[in-house]
């Protein structure tokens, strides 16, 4: 049975480290998937955005420093 949470390292001294979490694809906008696969997604770098292809155009969300 696989689990759906992160695991949580002891590295003492008070400090812990999370591991297991997901990850995204990375990139900026000239290394971009050539032919990506309608659903993907990731971060570009270059203009701070998550960007979301929908098998025909890529959308993306900018993100804010504010909390």
């Amino acid at each position: 049975m696989a689990n759906n949470y992160p695991y949580f390292v002891n590295l003492g001294q008070g400090l812990s480290m999370m591991i297991g979490l997901p990850t995204i694809a990375a990139w900026n906008s000239e290394t971009r998937p050539k032919k990506p696969r309608r659903g993907t997604f990731g971060f570009n770098i270059q203009t701070n955005n998550l960007e979301f292809w929908d098998g025909e155009d890529w959308y993306s969300a900018a993100m804010s420093a504010g909390y």
